[in-house]
């Protein structure tokens, strides 16, 4: 088996999760999904930005061991992670991190806001998704479905998101094979063209 790679880049709040774990749960047999969240660093060594740590910087993340890991699934071989993704680890916010096993499968998806960021993680990947949104409207999302007027996180998507996400994460949409409105389209239309293209490249059948 030769696993084909997908890149699935956009900002938080645009279901780039959703999607990526609807397509996991439909095609088990066939699709793993590597959370890109998995590879923040530890926050000791999270970069500052206007006094405030900042996640949202390229040097938060663990490219390398990213890289290598997605070597290791390429290669048919297991992967241990630390997985802090709500969907695998629901309890998360009250008992940290859990133990994870990635396993190699027909099509491995990168789900993570900068996916597509670094090249080295970027020439790994077979076809190379971006799911558009304004980074306001994205931002509504966010803070209307996770925080809800926490003013702390208000600050942050103020003073770092935003700023981090129109430098490093706006810029990697010309990368993508292949872009989707995400305004435009319904979280099902969005999942109906993704399942259509995987399709289309012949990794899925009707």
């Amino acid at each position: 088996m030769n696993p084909f790679l997908i890149g699935i880049a956009v900002g938080s709040g645009c279901g780039k999760s959703t999607l990526a774990y609807r397509l996991r749960d439909k095609y088990p047999n066939l699709i793993e999904v590597v959370h890109f969240d998995d590879y923040q660093k530890e926050e000791i060594e999270i970069p500052f930005f206007k006094g405030i740590r900042n996640w949202d910087h390229p040097d938060s993340i663990a490219f390398e061991q990213l890289y290598s890991d997605l070597i290791q699934l390429k290669n048919n071989k297991e992967v241990q992670v630390m997985t802090n993704s709500s969907i695998i680890n629901p309890a998360y916010e009250e008992k940290g991190r859990i133990k994870h096993i990635l396993k190699p499968k027909k099509i491995i998806i990168v789900e993570g806001y900068m996916a597509l960021y670094d090249k080295k993680i970027r020439d790994l990947l077979d076809f190379k998704i971006f799911l558009a949104s304004p980074i306001s409207e994205s931002m509504k999302r966010r803070d209307k479905i996770i925080y809800d007027g926490d003013n702390e996180e208000l600050e942050y998507n103020n003073k770092i998101l935003i700023p981090m996400h129109t430098k490093y994460v706006e810029p990697t949409k010309k990368m993508a094979d292949f872009s989707i409105d995400v305004i435009k389209n319904t979280k099902d239309k969005v999942y109906k063209i993704v399942h259509d293209k995987l399709i289309e490249l012949k990794l899925l059948s009707f």
